[in-house]
């Protein structure tokens, strides 16, 4: 596991490098006025200070045993799964709407995911989870969702 905690902390260091070149290319501004590049840098700060990180750890001797695999063959399915359920949600969010077809994505995610939950919790969840993000977005900041074949 240790090997590849090292590969994935160099890819991510150096995406955190093409971040922050490219977020030099925008005007920065001042911390009192940030301009569209300040947010982008930080991140990329951020990323390359937690890649380094996780570089050194990953070269610390551990007595762990034997190495693991990196994703267990038996969860292969399951990530795709939810691959295929993300995609399919971006197609019909337009069709179905915001609630809707966040709904039903999560009612997927929680049935059928990684951890899968009980009926109960996957849709009182589901329920709990979509009517909270449109308060905030749609009613709370104004934003514009989609509204679907239901109109809401």
């Amino acid at each position: 596991m240790k090997r590849y905690d090292r590969t994935s902390s160099l890819v991510w260091l150096g995406f955190a490098v093409f971040i922050c070149v490219e977020s030099l290319r925008l005007p920065l501004g001042s911390v009192r006025d940030p301009g569209p590049g300040f947010l982008p840098l930080l991140v990329g700060v951020l990323l390359a200070g937690l890649s380094v990180i996780c570089f050194f750890q990953s070269r610390k001797e551990s007595s762990a045993g034997p190495e693991v695999p990196w994703y267990p063959p038996e969860r292969w399915k399951i990530l795709v799964g939810v691959l295929l359920a993300l995609l399919i949600y971006a197609g019909v969010l337009d069709f179905l709407g915001f609630l809707v077809s966040t709904f039903l994505l999560l009612l997927v995610l929680f049935r059928f995911g990684m951890e899968p939950q009980g009926w109960a919790w996957a849709i009182g969840g589901s329920v709990m989870a979509s009517f909270s993000c449109y308060a905030v977005f749609e009613l709370w900041l104004r934003t514009q969702l989609p509204r679907g074949i239901l109109g809401f």
